[in-house]
């Protein structure tokens, strides 16, 4: 009889026999791994069926709504799938369709490659069309969405403070949305941050860009390559700068960036067990906050979720294990990764990444780093 991981009530994650599901046993002792959502074979089987029968496609971004569900953007099949209660995975925004998004309902509507996700203060689920060029908003009680900004099929820059209208994007690979309703994004394409500001201007925030498409100067701290997924935490920016290795806080009045973690254009996996300020990463895409502030990293390029320990060390929790897809059911540190792109804490304080490489989202019981 296998253990599956199954998504409960108010997202209360466990691992439950799958025959057996009304005793619904939570994990206990060691640190337990397993999937949530996939099959662990990439590509598109059905729509609307337990999780665990549902084959994903690049999941890259996640995210909790407001209802206890745990959204997913399964980017390579075109679609956003919410996680119920029940275990069913039910598809929300997206019909298959790799073109350019619509306003209308959601469900009906097309997606150009969505990069990341994330639930404003307000309730709204935002997006960025990384290949659309748009950022959209989807109310979830109605169903309805809409394009906030962006020319589709037109990729550019335009100078900063104009009005968002008439706006201009590249490749649109981050979303973060701030108390006040301010809109943050990252421009990969451009190499920039840009905010969106509740009146309707768009700015630019951070970053430098020539000709749309700046080279690194190596030491010119305050440059980005590839920026990806973003987090607002206290009140201040933090991104995942992926092409330099690491991830910065942004200062919102004069632009500067400040390392937090990872060394300068220099990839590595370096650091464990030492001062978590001073460890190598490499490729970081997402990254998330747990209790007391410390982070937790989807170090993508090696396969690993690391997490800044009590101590102020940085230990690997998950991924010490060869490339691949491995070790459900047991010990979270020795298993398998392949490419983990996104990770989020739940309301209970389970773990659950989305493990890009491996088409599947898993979940760690309870880490108590």
């Amino acid at each position: 009889m296998k253990l599956h991981c199954f998504l409960l009530s108010t997202l209360t994650i466990g691992c439950i026999v799958k025959d057996d599901a009304d005793e619904n046993p939570r994990c206990s002792g060691e640190t337990i791994i397993c999937t949530i959502a996939g099959t662990g074979d990439a590509g598109y089987n059905v729509q609307n069926q337990q999780a665990l029968d549902t084959d994903l496609n690049n999941p890259n971004a996640l995210a909790l709504d407001g209802f206890g569900n745990l959204l997913i953007n399964d980017a390579r099949n075109f679609l956003i799938r919410s996680l119920k209660d029940d275990g069913v995975l039910e598809s929300i925004v997206g019909k298959q369709n790799n073109t350019y998004a619509q306003e209308g309902p959601a469900i009906d509507s097309p997606l150009k490659d969505i990069a990341d996700m994330t639930i404003g203060p307000d309730g709204m689920l935002y997006m960025v069309e990384s290949q659309g060029q748009q950022i959209l908003m989807v109310d979830l009680v109605s169903g309805e969405l809409v394009v906030l900004a962006g020319s589709p099929g037109e990729p550019g820059y335009d100078e900063t403070d104009v009005a968002v209208e008439d706006g201009h994007f590249d490749v649109l690979t981050g979303i973060a949305v701030a108390d006040d309703g301010t809109i943050y994004i990252a421009d990969a394409g451009s190499n920039l941050i840009r905010s969106i500001s509740t009146d309707g201007i768009l700015s630019t925030v951070a970053g430098s860009d020539e000709a749309g498409f700046p080279l690194i100067d190596e030491g010119d701290p305050n440059r980005f390559s590839e920026p990806q997924k973003m987090e607002l935490h206290d009140g201040v920016l933090y991104v995942a700068d992926t092409g330099r290795h690491r991830i910065v806080t942004v200062d919102l009045d004069t632009g500067e960036l400040t390392n937090v973690i990872g060394d300068t254009d220099v990839r590595g996996y370096m650091g464990d067990g030492g001062d978590w300020s001073e460890a190598k990463l490499d490729s970081p895409y997402g990254f998330t906050f747990g209790s007391g502030g410390r982070m937790v990293i989807a170090d993508s390029g090696n396969d690993a979720i690391r997490a800044v320990l009590t101590d102020g060390t940085i230990d690997t929790v998950s991924g010490r294990g060869v490339r691949g897809y491995a070790g459900d059911e047991g010990e979270a540190e020795p298993a398998s990764l392949y490419l983990p792109l996104d990770v989020i804490y739940a309301e209970d304080g389970d773990l659950i990444f989305a493990d890009g490489g491996n088409a599947v989202v898993r979940r760690i019981d309870q880490p108590n780093w």
